[in-house]
């Protein structure tokens, strides 16, 4: 049966629904930081970031012009804190949510170079939708394995291959492909974070 707090039995460990598998968030691991810009596809930062939380991932949302941040369908989320406030050596990723609110993340000079940062220091950079068009202005698909949501292939130039694939992991490079792939995309996520066997207890736990 699936449903809140439902208890699943993995190897001897138990998996918690409304929770993580472990017993807290990783000490050792700083936040994930994921932005929020007006017109974000809500799906793609939802679930991401749920699926994050469950696998004791911790998560930093980040206003890039407010916190309080419309989405692509209405939906009025509260940022954790603004961009300007960001520090980037204070995050292990940077993750970025797609929809309409992709065109305003590439143009938008301090959301590329905390990316340019982030990749140069060797931490995750992940980007879903239409969002690789930022990936591509930072200048960090140059030569990778990437995906998008279907016509941004063309925007993509310096990428050595565009697959239609929900998500696709290069290194700690992870593109996901649109909103139906949102899960599949959190859950490559957390196995480029080095949480492959608790994935894999989350799916089941989540009856995916």
């Amino acid at each position: 049966m699936c449903g809140a707090g439902a208890l699943f039995a993995d190897g001897g460990n138990f998996f918690r629904l409304d929770g993580g598998i472990g017993g807290g968030y990783d000490a050792g691991m700083k936040p994930m930081l994921v932005l929020m810009a007006p017109g974000f596809e809500e799906i793609e930062l939802t679930a991401p970031v749920d699926i994050l939380r469950r696998l004791d991932i911790p998560v930093t949302t980040a206003g890039v012009k407010g916190r309080a941040v419309e989405g692509a369908h209405g939906m009025v989320m509260q940022a954790d804190m603004l961009l300007v406030d960001v520090k980037a050596e204070d995050y292990d990723g940077i993750i970025l949510p797609g929809g309409p609110a992709s065109w305003l993340l590439r143009d938008t000079p301090a959301v590329l170079a905390l990316v340019r940062e982030m990749n140069a220091a060797g931490k995750l950079v992940a980007a879903i939708c239409a969002a690789p068009i930022a990936l591509e202005a930072a200048g960090v698909l140059q030569g990778r394995r990437c995906t998008c949501y279907p016509g941004v292939e063309g925007d993509l130039k310096s990428a050595a291959e565009v697959v239609a694939e929900p998500a696709v992991t290069d290194g700690l490079l992870v593109t996901g492909r649109g909103p139906g792939a949102a899960l599949e995309f959190g859950f490559a996520l957390g196995v480029a974070l080095g949480k492959e066997e608790q994935v894999a207890a989350l799916r089941v736990g989540m009856c995916v």
